[in-house]
């Protein structure tokens, strides 16, 4: 195998499934299933970073599905919205209207990178998004490319979301630099408090650690947003073998990071989903009220950078630098 390389010819329950390989790192994407990023193996370590759902495989989702019941795993983008929501006059989707939808897609090569490149228009927003993944020959990351365009006359209020689910164990740690988190009212169960600062929360039962995942014999599951980034970075490590799946982002465009983790109390389920976001809580109508959405002026574009990183030899996470170094 040549340093870095990108192959096209292949599928994966029918869908077209297109490799991007290093020596680090092979990741496969779905351009037909939402431009989903299905896998991602750390090759030294010889794992499976994304987390799959095991009753529910990739298939076709009819536009407007609801989410949970086609949730089958790996990274989804989410946009304009997380819940339905009826804005301006317009009904938008469950978790948005990207994630069912077929994406155009081209592979490109140069010297010592290989970048796929994928598009497509919104159904009900007048917009557009376009996503590049760039992998380098001896780089243990993806570079991801976002373009948001609004083609329509009036500004768009939105939240935009990363939604990588992971693989845990109870040995998973979560790191971020945050401030205030916000729990959301439908999930004050084990974090049975309004707010509290990251990352303790003293709860009736006691303090909470939420950076620890608990064991999937929890039978909990957290969903809360963690706001005041001091930096744009979110990781989740495993402490056993000291490996781990971190990203880089530009905070003044990922204002928040959410966290919904499945500790076997939902669907009897067990991942942790680290949701870098435009905005919050997850109801845009609420956002939009809270004045805490996104909004893209008219023919206006939004362009960024998100780094995915794999690293090693580490057990806690302090900072991943906007060029991707973990320390």
């Amino acid at each position: 195998m040549s340093d870095v390389t990108i192959d096209p010819n292949w599928a994966y329950y029918g869908f077209r499934a297109i490799v991007l390989e290093n020596r680090h790192l092979r990741a496969v994407v779905l351009p037909e299933l939402g431009a989903k990023l299905w896998s991602l193996v750390d090759k030294a370590a010889d794992r499976e970073v994304l987390w799959h759902h095991p009753r529910v495989p990739p298939r076709l989702a009819h536009f407007g599905a609801t989410y949970d019941d086609w949730f089958c795993g790996g990274w989804d983008e989410l946009f304009p919205n997380d819940a339905p929501a009826t804005v301006g006059g317009d009904s938008y989707p469950d978790h948005g209207e990207l994630w069912a939808m077929p994406f155009a897609w081209e592979v490109n090569a140069a010297d010592g990178a290989v970048t796929l490149r994928m598009w497509r228009s919104g159904v009900v927003t007048n917009t557009s998004i376009e996503k590049r993944i760039t992998l380098r020959a001896d780089e243990p990351m993806l570079r991801f490319g976002y373009r948001l365009g609004n083609g329509g006359p009036a500004p768009l209020d939105f939240l935009w979301k990363l939604h990588p689910a992971l693989r845990i164990s109870p040995a998973a740690r979560i790191d971020l630099p945050a401030g205030r988190v916000e729990v959301d009212p439908g999930f004050r169960d084990r974090l049975a408090v309004e707010a509290f600062r990251w990352p303790y929360a003293d709860t009736p039962g006691g303090r909470v650690d939420v950076r620890q995942v608990p064991p999937r014999e929890a039978a909990r599951c957290d969903f809360y947003y963690a706001v005041e980034l001091s930096a744009g970075w979110c990781a989740l490590t495993d402490t056993t073998t000291r490996t781990g799946f971190g990203l880089s982002f530009d905070p003044s465009v990922f204002r928040s990071v959410w966290v919904f983790g499945a500790y076997g109390g939902w669907r009897g389920l067990y991942t942790t989903i680290l949701e870098p976001c435009t905005g919050y809580p997850y109801r845009l109508e609420d956002a939009i009220a809270r004045g805490t959405a996104s909004r893209l002026a008219p023919g206006a574009t939004l362009e960024t950078e998100v780094l995915v990183v794999l690293y090693r030899g580490v057990e806690r996470v302090a900072q991943i630098s906007a060029d991707g170094e973990v320390s």
